[in-house]
């Protein structure tokens, strides 16, 4: 029996040694990297990498003041990307893993023929995934991936990396992830809308300060691998009808009479547009059906009927999407993503007006623009007749 229980003892004492992991290292011990910042200046790639102090993520019992210090920026330089990211190595002191990025931000300068080079490099490696959200940016990198927050909230609460709750309660201009710049990038005639962000704050007040905080304040248009330029404020109000995704809730405000003042302030839902090309003349014409819900959040204006709401409603969304597209036209902009349309829509007719033509959008026209806008809760609201 005595032989037994030692035999027993022997054999659970080399379970344990087996289970051990003997290679495994504490949280504390590896740099996870949360942002990437990718820059090209010079005929030199520049890589910053975005580390947060996991101090400033865990809960915490008592409010506490967040720092410039809870986010470390490292840079690294290099005539190719691979030696810009080795670069960052050499001194990160410790194991660096790119397996929990979480945004990835570009410089203008990369988006001019240096995308496909860029990301072959990044995705080489199989440690970055295909789901960061993905940004461009015309200001400095380090000043994007270092900034404030409110109310002493973690440093992965700001809104590169969940963009989707601020944009279901405002969508001004759409997020999207990587994998779905990279299939764009691989089509012949796809538009993608990369978003723009800054963090210059003139909302938010901290005392007498101004804290940097992020915002999306535009997007670049991608087209067969580079940037046709960068598209914000009122000269993307026709793309969020026509060329989004998805828009959970927007405001639009309608001005009667010329005035400074809105007389009419409806929250959008959902809308949705439908294209038609046509052979027209010299070129291609194009005919829009646009629909989308509204609820009245504010009228100022005189007592009408639901139906004179909404016509009023109509007018300003369709002088918006032609006014959009003319503007962006004039730049050789394709906001609205009309040769993709034609490309998988009437391949005939694109072959005929955009392949092998360098500037197509100057054959392009708007023909009719229909709107349809039904307000919800117009029955809420008196009117005389």
């Amino acid at each position: 029996m005595t032989r037994w229980a030692s035999l027993s003892g022997l054999i659970v004492c080399c379970l344990i040694l087996l289970t051990g992991c003997w290679d495994s290292k504490e949280v504390q011990s590896i740099n996870f990297i949360t942002a990437v910042g990718i820059d090209y200046k010079d005929d030199r790639y520049i890589t910053y990498a975005q580390l947060i102090d996991f101090s400033s993520i865990a809960k915490q019992e008592a409010p506490t003041s967040r720092e410039a210090k809870d986010i470390w920026i490292g840079r690294g330089e290099g005539t190719t990307l691979s030696m810009a990211i080795n670069d960052l190595y050499e001194t990160s002191q410790q194991q660096t893993l790119w397996t929990h990025v979480k945004a990835i931000v570009l410089s203008k300068n990369v988006l001019n023929g240096r995308l496909e080079d860029t990301f072959n490099t990044l995705l080489h490696s199989g440690q970055l995934r295909y789901t960061p959200w993905i940004y461009a940016t015309e200001q400095d990198i380090p000043e994007v991936l270092s900034p404030s927050v409110l109310l002493n909230q973690s440093a992965q609460t700001i809104e590169i990396f969940e963009p989707m709750r601020l944009y279901k309660q405002h969508s001004g201009y759409e997020p999207i992830r990587l994998h779905q710049l990279l299939d764009g990038l691989r089509e012949p005639a796809s538009v993608v809308l990369l978003p723009s962000v800054s963090t210059r704050n003139e909302t938010w007040f901290n005392g007498d300060k101004t804290p940097p905080l992020v915002k999306m304040d535009g997007f670049y248009v991608i087209s067969k691998s580079k940037s046709q330029g960068r598209v914000g404020g009122a000269e993307a109000d026709g793309t969020r009808y026509v060329n989004y995704e998805r828009v959970h809730q927007y405001p639009l405000y309608v001005y009667g009479n010329g005035g400074k003042t809105p007389d009419l302030t409806l929250l959008l839902h959902h809308p949705k547009t439908k294209i038609k090309a046509r052979k027209q003349g010299d070129g291609v014409t194009f005919d829009l059906v646009t629909s989308a819900r509204g609820t009245i959040t504010e009228d100022h204006g005189a007592p009408r009927s639901p139906d004179a709401m909404e016509q009023e409603a109509e007018k300003q969304i369709e002088s918006q999407i032609r006014d959009t597209f003319e503007k962006n036209k004039s730049r050789m902009i394709d906001s609205y993503g009309l040769v993709e349309h034609l490309y998988r829509h009437n391949l005939p007719l694109w072959k005929q007006e955009v392949d092998n033509r360098a500037d197509p959008l100057k054959r392009f026209k708007l023909g009719k623009v229909e709107v349809h806008v039904d307000i919800l809760n117009a029955s809420t609201y008196k009117y005389s007749e």
